[in-house]
């Protein structure tokens, strides 16, 4: 699987890259039903495509996985030598994905950021519903709670973008990695931008200070959560800077795995 280091090395790749993707990109938006076999569960059912969104949508109609979740798992499972026996620390826990990958990852560990008795025990009823036992796990993106090395890999979603210190999730990150651990990680990628951009802070009163308009991403938890960076190329340096040894982005495209479009998953080695 390719991947890029940085942007001087996606630039020249980059127009053919999405060219190559264009008439798989063109045929799926035509269809509300796109025929494939779903790298995570196995399943041949196809994936539904109701309003053409190839990023979140593109749902598995087995296990509900969307393109997004899909392709960070590809990548992830692609790095383990053993997934059935490797410890896999997720940040989601009441997710399709983190049903998706139990039966495939022997030591898996997941969390959500808990805000309140309700909430736990909201995605805690929501966990038994689907057949897991005990509470959901509260975990902090930069404190997660874990023994150092530890773990095999992490795999974080569209989180990193919603914590104002995104640095200090990186460094937490490689501190629960065992060496040669793995980090997958996705997040809104804006692929021709350098250097990332600040689009709010948090105050001292702990109101949020916007550059630009709010922009609040949809969450099924809270209704919206506030966005604080567009991240560019220089993501890649931050892994570097945070302690991964290696760190590049993947552009996952696989039509017949139900990812027409490609998908940008990052991934660092520790």
């Amino acid at each position: 699987m390719h991947g890029w280091s940085g942007l001087a090395d996606w630039h020249p790749d980059a127009s053919g890259v999405i060219a190559a993707e264009a008439a798989a990109v063109a045929d799926a938006a035509r269809r509300r039903h796109l025929a494939g076999q779903c790298d995570l569960c196995g399943a041949t059912r196809g994936f539904a495509n109701p309003d053409g969104n190839m990023r979140e949508g593109l749902a598995c109609l087995s296990c509900g996985c969307n393109a997004r979740q899909r392709a960070a798992a590809r990548v992830m499972l692609a790095s383990l030598a053993d997934p059935a026996t490797s410890t896999v620390r997720i940040t989601e826990q009441a997710s399709r994905l983190f049903l998706a990958l139990r039966p495939r990852i022997g030591g898996l560990r997941g969390s959500e950021y808990l805000q309140g008795r309700w909430q736990r025990l909201r995605l805690s009823a929501w966990l038994w519903r689907h057949g897991v036992a005990g509470l959901a796990r509260h975990g902090d993106v930069t404190a997660l709670g874990d023994a150092g090395a530890s773990c095999d890999a992490v795999l974080s979603l569209d989180v990193l973008e919603h914590v104002p210190a995104h640095e200090a999730a990186l460094r937490e990150f490689a501190r629960v990695l065992r060496p040669g651990g793995v980090l997958a990680l996705t997040v809104p990628f804006y692929e021709g931008q350098l250097d990332n951009r600040c689009i709010a802070r948090p105050r001292a009163d702990g109101s949020i200070e916007h550059f630009g308009p709010p922009e609040y991403h949809g969450d099924p938890l809270s209704g919206g959560i506030v966005c604080f960076h567009h991240f560019g190329w220089q993501l890649l340096d931050d892994l570097r800077t945070a302690g991964f040894a290696q760190a590049v982005a993947h552009r996952v495209q696989v039509a017949s795995a139900g990812l027409p479009q490609g998908q940008w998953v990052l991934l660092a080695r520790r």
